[in-house]
Formats: structure tokens, sequence, C-alpha cells
């Protein structure tokens, strides 16, 4: 049976009539957290682009929305975007090779992150592990992407592992773990309280480590409180922070607000 004769999986098909369309708040992604297996750890986030939680299915995927969510020139990013399955039926047919199917079935073929930049621009990226690319059926399914990406207009991107710098992955690394645990010692926090603690530290041209513990004394917090308040905000997309430089030479002048997303929208945010 030619492929283009076959039935789509049922799962996909359901998904197919409200997944994958519309954009900024109102983009639902193909998949989301929960759904699949997935590669050790799944997340979700709020974007400061989108201002709507992103489900991402692997920490590589969390650690590439990162960077690309920071990118000034992002107006949104799409992630788990479905291709259309006709277009991959002709991709394939062309490049002759099966289309992704299980038990006989359809699988629409899914880009990890859609990064727009306005003007019908944008950057496709594919997120995988380096270990993954030993696998003929991923390579395919890359081949898959990167043609239709590139009749889109769009460029097209792998991104690996060997992406990140040793200094992008160790804060990454400790804004994971912000994210991961639950204080309710921030949980009483407004707008006002992360503004007013900002204000305070980012008139200082000294380290922010030092500059929070000096603020846990002065205000007779408990220790370590001004530094988490700043993690879990840096973490949640609330404050900028330069990524590309190890957060424990973060100076306090480094720090920026993310003036178009707010801390009541923290609970958005959840790790699973």
């Amino acid at each position: 049976m030619r492929d283009s004769d076959r039935a789509i999986d049922p799962s996909d098909a359901k998904r197919l009539k409200t997944r994958g369309k519309g954009s900024g708040l109102n983009y639902l992604p193909f998949i989301e957290v929960g759904e699949i297996s997935s590669t050790g750890e799944s997340f979700r986030i709020l974007g400061r682009n989108s201002l709507r939680p992103h489900h991402l299915l692997s920490r590589l995927e969390l650690s590439a929305f990162l960077v690309f969510d920071r990118y000034t020139k992002t107006k949104d990013i799409k992630e788990q975007y479905p291709l259309p399955i006709t277009d991959s039926l002709s991709i394939c047919s062309r490049l002759g090779m099966k289309h992704p199917q299980v038990s006989g079935k359809l699988k629409v073929v899914s880009t990890d992150l859609v990064i727009e930049l306005g003007k019908g621009t944008g950057i496709a990226v594919a997120v995988k592990y380096e270990e993954a690319l030993d696998d003929l059926r991923v390579i395919e399914k890359l081949q898959i992407e990167k043609v239709f990406w590139e009749q889109q207009g769009y460029e097209w991107k792998l991104f690996t592992e060997n992406e990140i710098t040793p200094s992008i992955k160790e804060n990454l690394e400790w804004l994971h773990a912000a994210n991961q645990n639950s204080d309710d010692l921030y949980a009483e926090l407004s707008d006002i309280d992360i503004e007013l603690i900002f204000l305070r530290l980012n008139s200082a041209n000294r380290r922010l480590s030092s500059s929070c513990a000096a603020m846990d004394d002065e205000y007779s917090c408990e220790p370590g409180f001004h530094i988490g308040v700043m993690r879990k905000a840096i973490a949640a997309n609330l404050i900028d922070a330069p990524i590309n430089k190890v957060f424990r030479q973060w100076l306090c002048s480094d720090l920026t607000l993310v003036p178009s997303v707010s801390i009541q929208q923290w609970d958005l945010m959840n790790v699973s």
C-alpha cells in the first residue's frame, strides 16, 4: 500500500483539529507535556514573547528555548509544530523514503521549535541529542523537516548539546534547579516586591551574589533570600541576565527587567 493511501494515526488526527494553529497566546502545541514519554524531563515555562506556557519535552529543548527566547529578534516561538501531512507525504515521495508511521498509520512530523522573526521570516529548530543522530529514522525525519522549512523560506537548524557553551550550560543548570524547587518563601511576592528588590540591587555596580547577601543582612532576611528571588525571577523570564556569562560573575548592573511579563503569571510555569 502506498503511504498516500494510509490513514493518519487516530490520536494525531484528533490533535490536528485544534493543535498547531494560531500564534502568541493563542497557539496550541501539537504535543503537550505529559502526552508522550520524553527524554528524562519535561517542562512548562512562560515565554517572554508569547506570554503563554510553552511545552518542552526534554532538558535540551528547554535549553534551546531559553537561548532563542532571549534572542532580540524573536517575535514568537511555536513548539511542537506539526507539518501538514500532505507536504510530508510529498517530500517523502520525492526523497524516496517511507513516511513515518506506526502500525501502518501515518504519524505527523513535528518540528521542536519554530522561531518567528516577523515579516514571514523565521528559524525552524530541530533539537536532538548527538547520540540520536545514529538512528536512520531520526535522520530521515530531519531531512523531511529541512526540506519543508526551506520550501517555506525559513532557515533550518539542528540544535544539539554541543551548541551550548560551558558558561551557558552552568547557568541553565542553575536556573533548572530554581524551577524544580518549590518554596513558599516566595509565594507572596508581588510585581511591586520584585521591582523594588530589582531596583535596589540594580543601583549597585557589584557582584549580584554580594549585593544579595548584604540585603539579607540589612533587612534581616533568611540567608540566601534575595539571591533566591533573583534566581527564580530569571528562571521564570521575569528578569533578563547575560546567559553567556557564568552566574557567579553577574553584576547587579547586568540585570534588566522584562517589561512585558508579570509576576502574576508565575503560576503558569510548572516543571514535571
